[in-house]
C-alpha cells in the first residue's frame, strides 16, 4: 500500500509547487501513473492478503476499491478544468488537494484492519467531502446539501461508534487478523440482528 500512498502523498507538494500554467498537467498526468501503478495490487488470490502492518492490508474485496479510487482522481481532475476556469489559482490548488486528500483518506479507509481506524478515516473523508460540496458546489443550495450531509452522516455514524464499543468488549480486539483468534463468539439471539443494523446504518445512509 505504500507505494500507492506515498505517491499519492507526493501529489500535494507537485500540486502547489507547480506552476500555475502546468498545475493541472502535471497533477493529471501523475496522478493516471499512480492509477496504473495500483492495477498491480489486484493480482492476488482470493485467500491471499497483502500485509503490510497490523493496521493496513488488501485482499480481494479491498483491492477493486482502492483501484477505482485511484482511476477517480485523474477523472475527476478532467472533468473538473472547465468548471474551475474562472476560479483563482489559489482556489484551484485548494481544491486539487481536496481531491488528493480525499483519495489518500479512501485508499487508507479501504486498507484498515483496525474497525476503529476504519470509522476514525471513513469519518475523516467527510472534511475534504463537504469543504468541496459547500464550496464548488454546482447548485444553488450547496450550503444546504453540504449540512444534511454532515448531519445524516453523522447521526448514521453514531450507531456504528456504539457498535464497534460493543464488538470490542466482547472479542477484546477490532482486528480483523486477530478475530479468528479471539474465543468469544456472539450468541445467536435477536439483538444479534439490531447489531448488524447498527453496523450497516453509516452505509445505507
Amino acid at each position: 500500500m505504500l507505494k500507492i500512498i506515498i505517491p499519492s502523498i507526493m501529489l500535494l507538494p507537485l500540486t502547489w509547487l507547480s506552476n500555475n500554467k502546468n498545475m493541472w498537467v502535471n497533477v493529471t498526468s501523475y496522478s493516471f501513473m499512480i492509477s496504473f501503478l495500483s492495477v498491480m495490487i489486484l493480482w492476488q488470490n482470493d485467500m491471499n492478503i497483502l500485509n503490510f502492518s497490523l493496521l493496513f492490508s488488501t485482499d480481494s474485496l479491498s483491492s477493486p476499491l482502492i483501484i477505482l479510487t485511484t482511476w477517480l482522481l485523474p477523472l475527476m481532475l478532467l472533468a473538473s478544468q472547465n468548471h474551475m476556469k474562472k476560479e483563482s489559482e489559489q482556489n484551484k490548488k485548494v481544491y486539487v488537494s481536496m481531491l488528493v486528500l480525499l483519495q489518500i483518506l479512501l485508499i487508507m479507509t479501504f486498507s484498515a484492519n483496525e474497525l476503529i481506524m476504519f470509522y476514525i478515516l471513513f469519518e475523516a473523508t467527510l472534511i475534504p467531502t463537504l469543504t468541496i460540496i459547500t464550496r464548488w458546489g454546482n447548485q444553488t443550495e450547496q450550503l444546504n446539501a453540504g449540512l444534511y450531509f454532515l448531519f445524516y452522516t453523522l447521526i448514521g455514524s453514531i450507531p456504528l461508534l456504539i457498535a464497534l464499543i460493543y464488538i470490542q468488549n466482547l472479542t477484546g480486539t477490532l482486528n480483523f487478523l486477530l478475530f479468528p483468534l479471539t474465543f468469544a463468539p456472539f450468541n445467536q439471539t435477536w439483538s444479534n440482528n439490531i447489531l448488524w443494523l447498527a453496523c450497516m446504518m453509516a452505509f445505507l445512509i
